[in-house]
């Protein structure tokens, strides 16, 4: 309905547009014509009194008196009413009635045609329903199809797809979207990932093309480096699949289902890979950590803990990022969390660990954060732990 009311008053507006001119423009004919008018009475009484003049000098008789002012008179009624035909005629005032129905017309067809109607229809019906029907799939399966280069609805169709489990609906939607977009990561990723479910959790030739052009188009895919991962653990080449899945978890809240998954395989590939790679992942922290009771907190707050150098740069070595509904807890930070590639825990002898509840989610101090900080820790010879309460306020 709010549709339809804004092209009403777009409709009212255009005709209120159309319609000025002929009434803007109205008086000067009128005033024209009735100046012309007035010129031709005026004409009209100087023969009737020439007329008159004629038969009382005996010029012309009664008869021809009469028929001259008769032939006057007529003269003075065409006049009269050509000039009315004219105003009329420069008026066109029976134009704007249909000039009006013309254009309401032509837009209402036009707008059916190539307007987005049925895209707010969609947009209403995907707010207002909690999950999707049979017809609100069709709707969109059918817009997609008068409007295939837009990638909205390839995108929504994909991933409810993907909800519903037709792996291979989702494949050839996701195509869809990446023939709009081709360098598009998501998209990109996605695809890769619903082709090996099709593929029965194979890395058929097509799922390994899928997956090296989203890894070429970006390297931080999380999608695409746990595809990665599992083909490399699938491979027995267990470093890189550790690797792959360290890079994946970066980012990702360590609450979260996809970071649990990634940590558990990650530590079986290490299991499977030997001890080498558990020494390989250098030193490790543990660290008991938990908030003061008397600080108040929302659950959903973030906790950011990081490790840093001793006496060295404040760009942490490691971090991670919890809830504060996770804590109290026991946590291990080691190279698996590292930020800086290429830098490792191992290359330095000394850290500090800093533990933050954060006030704003950021991960850049904030007034209002509080936090912990612990004592220099020499990690030159191994795993070290460490117990922090987060009770001291940040200040600037």
């Amino acid at each position: 309905m709010s549709l339809w009311f804004g092209i009403a008053l777009l409709l009212l507006a255009a005709g209120l547009f159309v319609a000025f001119p002929f009434f803007t423009g109205r008086r000067a004919p009128e005033e024209s014509a009735n100046t012309t008018e007035q010129a031709n009475v005026d004409i009209f009484r100087d023969q009737q009194y020439q007329y008159q003049q004629q038969l009382e000098r005996g010029e012309i008789s009664a008869q021809q008196h009469q028929q001259m002012l008769a032939e006057a008179e007529q003269l003075l009624l065409a006049n009269t009413a050509r000039i009315q035909q004219r105003v009329a005629a420069r008026e066109g005032l029976w134009l704007l009635p249909v000039l009006v129905v013309v254009i309401a017309l032509a837009s209402v067809m036009i707008y059916r045609g190539i307007g987005a109607g049925p895209d707010q229809q969609i947009a209403e019906a995907l707010r207002e329903q909690q999950s999707w029907t049979a017809d609100l799939k069709a709707s969109i399966a059918q817009r997609a199809e008068q409007r295939p280069d837009n990638i909205y609805y390839w995108t929504i169709l994909a991933e409810n797809a993907v909800a519903s489990g037709d792996m291979s609906g989702a494949a050839d939607y996701f195509a869809e979207g990446i023939r709009i977009q081709p360098n598009e990561s998501y998209l990109l990723g996605q695809y890769a990932q619903a082709l090996f479910f099709v593929d029965a959790n194979l890395f058929s030739d097509r799922v390994l093309a899928a997956m090296d052009r989203a890894y070429a188009v970006d390297p931080s895919n999380q999608t695409v480096l746990g595809l990665k991962g599992i083909h490399a653990f699938q491979e027995a080449d267990y470093p890189r699949a550790i690797s792959y899945w360290q890079a994946a978890a970066r980012g990702l809240n360590p609450a979260s289902d996809g970071w649990q998954a990634l940590q558990k395989g990650i530590q079986q590939a290490r299991q499977l890979g030997g001890p080498e790679l558990i020494v390989a992942d250098g030193p490790r922290i543990a660290v008991s950590l938990s908030i003061d009771p008397a600080i108040q907190f929302s659950p959903d707050q973030l906790v950011f803990i990081a490790v840093i150098e001793a006496n060295g740069p404040p760009m942490p070595l490691a971090a991670r990022k919890l809830s504060a509904a996770q804590l109290p807890t026991e946590l291990v930070l080691s190279d698996s969390d590292a930020l800086i590639a290429g830098r490792k825990l191992g290359d330095v002898s000394s850290v500090v660990v800093v533990a933050r509840l954060s006030s704003s989610g950021s991960a850049t101090p904030q007034q209002g954060d509080w936090q912990a900080i612990s004592e220099p820790a020499d990690i030159s010879s191994g795993s070290v732990n460490l117990k922090l309460k987060i009770d001291t306020e940040f200040r600037q």
